[in-house]
């Protein structure tokens, strides 16, 4: 679910190759590397690592990837594999025999963390060349006088999301500073008649406070809870401008193949203005009404297709927000392909309030796990 870098696969072919040994002496001890494997995983992670990390949490670090590989691969070939693919197909259990869904992704941020060349994907990285958009909203483009007030139903939709260590253990061994950034484009890449422009881009900047957790939870483990501070906009002005502010908690829980994430906000007012025209007024003063103030997301691993379900709502009688579906396949040892279908308010921030329902095939780059 990573971003291709020739350290992380090397170090994951080192695993590999070790987790495959392992299974042949039919082991029932905790994997740890030997001292020659430790040695040459030390001299791939130090080559990036930054001055906050210390020999022991390099070898942590080592020996965590050791133990999520040795409960994925089976063969020196599937060793060999591993520095184009990750293997999905199982995940590590732990004492209770319960799967560990994201043990891999944590391990594998935790070596990220290491390197100060790599920026970590955040959430899906996407690209759908086909994204149909039924009863499209055209009023706000109308307003503003924009050639967009006619766009044509299917566009490209993609989305770009990356973040970067800013600080490590700020409370001893945990909280971790993380700043991310998230771009979701509409690109109407297939109308000529008005210069194929970019129909919406939304950008999401945040600082994130993170805290990785081991606590059972009515039988889940909690594996993640963030604190983040983060501001949403469009980039646009006049009649076309969107943007809010948010402070928001998530929590994420996962028991075997299944994961979830609870993650409510408090959206940060703004002064009203003096009108629409006011460009220091709120854009969208009624956007939590079809937004919501809070998102359930869950994913579903079943071998090597992951099925994903986003609901957001405001728990009001008025029944608005949305619900996101989402299935992703293996295609290839870099991508795999990507469904989604979306039905509700907020598809984009230009469309917040208005109620639509898209369909867009393409490829992830890199999965929720």
């Amino acid at each position: 679910m990573f971003t291709p870098h020739r350290t992380v696969a090397t170090l994951t072919l080192l695993f590999a190759t070790f987790a495959a040994n392992a299974q042949e002496t039919a082991s029932d001890e905790q994997s740890s590397l030997p001292d020659d494997l430790m040695n040459q995983c030390l001299k791939i992670a130090v080559t990036g690592a930054g001055k906050e990390m210390s020999v022991g949490a390099l070898r942590e670090v080592c020996n965590g990837l050791a133990q999520s590989e040795a409960g994925q691969q089976s063969s020196v070939r599937g060793a060999l594999e591993a520095l184009d693919q990750e293997d999905t197909s199982e995940t590590q259990s732990d004492p209770t025999g319960n799967s560990r869904l994201l043990d891999r992704r944590l391990s594998m941020e935790a070596l990220n963390r290491a390197n100060r060349f790599l920026l970590t994907p955040h959430k899906r990285n996407y690209l759908l060349p086909v994204s149909y958009q039924e009863d499209r909203n055209t009023a706000p483009y109308e307003a503003a006088n924009s050639p967009l007030a006619a766009p044509q139903s299917t566009e490209v939709e993609f989305q770009l999301s990356v973040k970067i260590l800013i600080r490590e253990g700020i409370f001893g061994d945990n909280g971790h500073l993380y700043m991310g950034y998230t771009n979701h484009s509409l690109w109407q890449a297939y109308n000529r008649d008005i210069s194929r422009p970019f129909r919406e881009t939304n950008h999401q900047p945040e600082l994130i406070l993170s805290f990785i957790n081991d606590w059972e939870v009515f039988g889940f483990r909690n594996v993640v809870n963030e604190a983040i501070i983060a501001h949403q906009s469009n980039g646009q002005s006049g009649d076309l401008s969107r943007s809010w502010d948010r402070i928001m908690f998530n929590s994420v829980f996962e028991r075997g193949p299944f994961a979830f994430a609870i993650n409510p906000w408090y959206r940060i007012p703004e002064d009203e203005g003096d009108g629409p025209d006011d460009p220091t007024g709120d854009d969208n003063p009624d956007i939590e009404k079809y937004m919501g103030n809070f998102e359930l997301s869950a994913a579903y691993q079943r071998k090597d297709n992951i099925i994903s379900l986003m609901v957001r709502n405001n728990l009001s009688s008025n029944n608005r927000g949305a619900l996101e579906l989402g299935w992703s396949f293996p295609v290839s040892s870099t991508v795999r392909g990507y469904l989604k279908v979306f039905n509700g308010y907020g598809h984009s921030l230009i469309d917040y309030n208005h109620h639509t329902t898209a369909v867009g095939l393409g490829i992830t780059f890199t999965d929720l796990f």
